[in-house]
């Protein structure tokens, strides 16, 4: 472990770029299923935020711990995804059979998250708190558990949060393989037209994949919000670039390389700014004579920059790369390599 990064901090970065992996994960699902790119899916994270703060001023006040992280993620999960697909009945799905094109879609969404916003902001100042003064901006890091760990404090909702994405990818894949659902699902990414031809009933697919979606963003936000400072809809503002980072990043077009694009993303902000921040102040700056500095709130600088390098090389993102062919060159593998298959 490198100097001046403590494993709290590690297992922190950790956390936090497993529920990126999450929601990227979530927002590549929409995209290859119904072509939109959902720029509320950020907000749609918060309302699992929301939820878990609700569920400590209501219910659960005196819980803390796994009861309650289970609990919490449980109800963003399914109050997230049924939204996610009102979101898309009542507004995305109309438009689109009314002819809007892929761009009149993504504004809409833009719009959608607008309202979304405000409609959080207006519940939490209007609501009354039964143990918070006020809902709007209120914290529950506090809630968090620590754990020892080799003598050192980690949070348990670091621990939780790549333990639930591992389980939950896990589930994806078993639901995407095994079940005649998951399998139709599949064939309707592939070729939509042809699908519906073969009798499988597309509608119900893509109502089903922004449930999927939107309850995954509610699971990571009911989660995530141990870690930040306050609850606020506007927290959505801060990851949604993050969000499209990692989604674009894994090649937009793919679920599972969205998942690892999300969490590449996610170390890069975290542990890489940090350790951009250890190298300048220990060594860079000391021997050019340079002023001390702090990168920790440059964090979109290094998910970016990673995404432009990376597209620089691979413009479909790392689902785009001849992984096989790249591994033979460097002597890992003697197998003959062949040209990437388009995945889910």
């Amino acid at each position: 472990m490198a100097a001046g990064i403590s494993l709290y901090f590690l297992m922190a970065s950790i956390g936090y770029a497993s529920a990126l992996g999450l929601l990227s994960m979530g927002l590549s699902l929409t995209f290859v299923t119904t072509k939109v790119a959902n720029f509320a899916h950020g907000t749609i994270a918060m309302i699992g935020g929301i939820t878990t703060l609700f569920l400590i001023d209501r219910y659960m006040y005196n819980v803390k711990g796994l009861p309650l992280f289970v609990t919490s993620a449980l109800a963003g999960f399914i109050i997230a995804g049924v939204t996610a697909v009102v979101l898309y009945l009542v507004i995305l799905k109309p438009l689109a059979d009314r002819g809007s094109d892929v761009i009149g879609l993504m504004i809409a969404t833009f719009a959608i998250d607008i309202m979304l916003q405000s409609i959080l902001s207006m519940i939490l100042n209007l609501a009354h708190g039964k143990h918070f003064p006020k809902l709007f901006g209120a914290s529950v890091q506090s809630w968090d558990v620590t754990l020892n760990c080799c003598g050192t404090q980690i949070a348990e909702s670091h621990v939780f949060l790549p333990v639930a994405a591992i389980i939950l990818t896990i589930l994806f894949h078993l639901f995407l393989t095994k079940t005649k659902f998951g399998i139709a699902m599949r064939a309707t990414i592939e070729n939509p037209d042809l699908a519906e031809v073969m009798g499988v009933n597309t509608k119900a697919v893509y109502t089903i994949s922004w449930f999927i979606s939107g309850a995954l963003a509610g699971l990571a936000g009911a989660l995530l919000v141990f870690s930040l400072k306050d609850t606020s809809p506007n927290n959505s503002n801060l990851i949604i670039v993050s969000i499209f980072a990692g989604s674009i990043l894994g090649g937009l077009g793919n679920v599972y390389w969205g998942l690892i694009g999300g969490f590449l993303i996610g170390l890069a902000e975290k542990l890489g700014t940090q350790l951009l921040n250890l190298f300048y102040n220990n060594y860079l700056a000391p021997s050019l004579h340079l002023p001390p500095f702090s990168f920790v709130n440059y964090e979109k600088l290094m998910s970016l920059g990673l995404v432009i390098i990376v597209l620089l090389t691979a413009p479909q993102g790392l689902a785009g790369i001849d992984w096989g062919g790249l591994l033979s060159r460097m002597g890992l593998k003697t197998a003959r390599s062949r040209k990437p298959e388009r995945e889910v």
